[in-house]
C-alpha cells in the first residue's frame, strides 16, 4: 500500500515519521479512522469535523481543509486500487513535529469480519480498568496512548472487547467500541458526560433507533444495569453492530440474535447508504499540486 507521510506519498517502507518528533516521544498526535463502503470513504466529513475538535483540545493545527484531505484520500483511494482485495481502513494521523502537524494517512484493506458475529454474537467482559468520565477529561479527545485503552486491550483474552468503567462505576465504552442495552423495549446508551467518546456509528445507530420510533435513552448507565438488560450489543467503525451472546457469565443469545439487536441490524446498511450527512462532502476534491507524487 501506498501512504501518505509529511506531505508525499511513501511505499509502506518508507512510509517513516522521526522518534524525534514530540508528536512521537510524548504522544502529542490525534488520529481518526475511516473506513470505505464500495469504495467511498464512510461519515468522512464527520471524520473530519471529529478530528478538528480534537486537535483543538491538543493545541495542533490541522494542516488542511476538508477539501484537501478530501483529495488526498480520493487520490490514495485511486493510487492503491491494485493492492486492494476489499474495502479500506483509513487511519488520519497529525503528529506534532514541534513546529506544525504532521499528516499520516495510512491505507489498510479492512478486515472481512465472520458473518457468524451478527447470528451468534460475542463473547465480552467488564475490564478491570477506569477511564475517566467528562468532569476530568473531555471525551471529544481522540488520541493513541490512553492507558485505559492499551491496558484494556491486552487484557482482552477471549473477549471480543471489554467495557470500560469510569470512575463514578458507570457504564462508558468499550476498548474500540460504543455500547447500547436494550431494556423494556427501548434502548439505553451512555451519554456523553459519562465520558463516551461519541462514536459515528453510534450516532448513525441512535438514528435509526428514531427512524424506526424506538425510544432512546442516553443517560448514565451504572454498571449493575448491564445485567439486567434483555440485549445488548457494541458499535465501532468496522463491523456496525455487534450483538452480544455473553457478558461475564451472563448469557444473553441461546440460539440466534433476534429483538430488537435483530431489526437494527437488518436495516442498518440501507440506513447508513440512505443517510445524506454520511455521504456530504465527498464531492468536494480540489485537484492542486498540494502533494508530491511517489
Amino acid at each position: 500500500m501506498l501512504n501518505y507521510i509529511a506531505d508525499q506519498w511513501c511505499d509502506e517502507q518508507s512510509s517513516l515519521v522521526s522518534v524525534l518528533y514530540p508528536g512521537v516521544m510524548n504522544s502529542e498526535s490525534v488520529y481518526e479512522v475511516v473506513r470505505t463502503y464500495n469504495g467511498l470513504p464512510f461519515a468522512f466529513r464527520k471524520h473530519f469535523e471529529r478530528l478538528k475538535q480534537s486537535a483543538a483540545l491538543m493545541g495542533l493545527e490541522v494542516p488542511f481543509s476538508c477539501k484537501e484531505l478530501n483529495s488526498i484520500i480520493m487520490e490514495g483511494l485511486e493510487k492503491n486500487k491494485g493492492f486492494q482485495t476489499q474495502d479500506f481502513r483509513i487511519r488520519i494521523s497529525l503528529i506534532s513535529d514541534g513546529a506544525r502537524s504532521r499528516p499520516a494517512i495510512i491505507f489498510s484493506d479492512l478486515p472481512s469480519p465472520s458473518k457468524d458475529i451478527y447470528e451468534l454474537g460475542v463473547k465480552i467482559s467488564i475490564s478491570p480498568f477506569l477511564k475517566p468520565s467528562a468532569d476530568i477529561v473531555n471525551p471529544q479527545l481522540k488520541m493513541p496512548g490512553s492507558s485505559w485503552i492499551i491496558r484494556t486491550r491486552k487484557a482482552l483474552g477471549d473477549n471480543y472487547d471489554m467495557l470500560i468503567l469510569n470512575e463514578k462505576g458507570n457504564v462508558c465504552e468499550g476498548s474500540f467500541s460504543n455500547v447500547f442495552l436494550v431494556m423494556d423495549g427501548s434502548v439505553v446508551t451512555p451519554d456523553i458526560r459519562s465520558g463516551v467518546l461519541p462514536g459515528i456509528t453510534r450516532d448513525n445507530v441512535i438514528g435509526l433507533c428514531e427512524s424506526l420510533e424506538i425510544s432512546v435513552e442516553k443517560r448514565p448507565v451504572p454498571a449493575w444495569e448491564l445485567f439486567c438488560a434483555d440485549e445488548i450489543f457494541i458499535t465501532h467503525t468496522s463491523v456496525g453492530i455487534v450483538p452480544v451472546r455473553r457478558l461475564e457469565d451472563k448469557v444473553l443469545i441461546e440460539d440466534f440474535t433476534d429483538g430488537i439487536t435483530r431489526l437494527l441490524l437488518d436495516n442498518f446498511e440501507g440506513y447508513i447508504m440512505t443517510e445524506d450527512s454520511n455521504w456530504s462532502g465527498l464531492d468536494e476534491v480540489e485537484p492542486s499540486n498540494y502533494r508530491a507524487d511517489i
